[in-house]
């Protein structure tokens, strides 16, 4: 899984220098930086979790109904990043952000069923413990887990209290 330098990523994680930023470069931003790594990544983690579970013996650390779970997270994160690609972005890049209420407030919504499922992720993962002679394949699944955790509460937290609560705010389009 690829990604943003950790130069980006320090910009991300630091409120105060987004909020001196238009909407417009933030939201730039959390399609490069979080948006085009979900789509590309995904997939590999749902493909590598499937082979995690064929290649593992029963064990109590196998990640049972992993990969399904994280099939069910691919949909609902493509059906997000299409709302707030063809609805919400395109509303707060053309000034109306007044009217972004219900979507921003749906969004909101979604990103609350998201931190369940990295949540649920955790449990299936039994936190990401692994066993001493876990596969290379294995290993790597769940360091690549751990970055999808980390940047979507990244790419949430930056939505959330940065853009959203400026759009809401009425700031959206300075």
């Amino acid at each position: 899984m690829n990604t943003a330098n950790s130069a980006s990523r320090k910009v991300a994680d630091d409120n105060a220098a987004w909020e001196t930023q238009p909407p417009a470069a933030i939201i730039e931003f959390i399609l490069h930086h979080f948006h085009e790594p979900l789509r590309r990544d995904l997939p590999a983690l749902v493909s590598g979790a499937r082979l995690v579970e064929a290649e593992t013996a029963p064990s109590a650390l196998r990640p049972t109904g992993l990969a399904d779970h994280l099939e069910q997270i691919l949909i609902a994160v493509e059906s997000h990043l299409a709302k707030e690609e063809k609805i919400l972005f395109p509303l707060i890049l053309a000034g109306r952000g007044g009217s972004a209420f219900m979507p921003i407030k749906v969004m909101m919504a979604e990103h609350e069923d998201h931190v369940a499922n990295l949540g649920r992720t955790r449990a299936l993962t039994h936190d990401f413990a692994l066993p001493a002679d876990a596969s290379e394949t294995w290993r790597t699944l769940y360091r690549d887990l751990q970055r999808l955790e980390a940047d979507l509460n990244q790419h949430i937290h930056l939505e959330n209290t940065v853009l959203f609560t400026r759009v809401m705010s009425g700031q959206g389009d300075r």
